[in-house]
């Protein structure tokens, strides 16, 4: 697992943990969201099977470094799971979003595809 600092709604840093396994982006900080739609409960599924329940959903302004340089960007269909004291960011999301996400030995880096 590696975490990545992104600056949420472009003014406050917080580290969200990278998950290839998730079923959704999530986090756990409504304040965070530019646009927010309200879901019937619904369960999202962690990388290791843990099932939490979403109740809102949509879209995080986001500043994250990309191929070197910090880059604005939506991200989106984001899920609200209050009961967690993480937030996670889903790989292949990323990749069908039109980035390349790259890991090594160092870390990871996303790239435009």
């Amino acid at each position: 697992m590696f975490v990545v600092a992104l600056i949420a709604n472009d003014h406050t840093m917080y580290d969200w943990i990278i998950d290839s396994g998730a079923t959704q982006h999530m986090t756990f900080k409504q304040e965070w969201f530019t646009t927010y739609e309200c879901i019937s409960p619904r369960r999202d599924f962690m990388g290791d099977d843990t099932g939490l329940e979403a109740i809102g959903k949509e879209n995080i302004k986001a500043t994250m470094q990309v191929g070197g340089e910090l880059t604005h960007t939506t991200i989106t269909q984001v899920h609200h799971v209050s009961k967690m004291n993480n937030s996670f960011i889903l790989v292949s999301k990323l990749i069908s979003e039109g980035f390349k996400v790259e890991f090594d030995k160092d870390g990871w880096k996303v790239n435009d595809a």
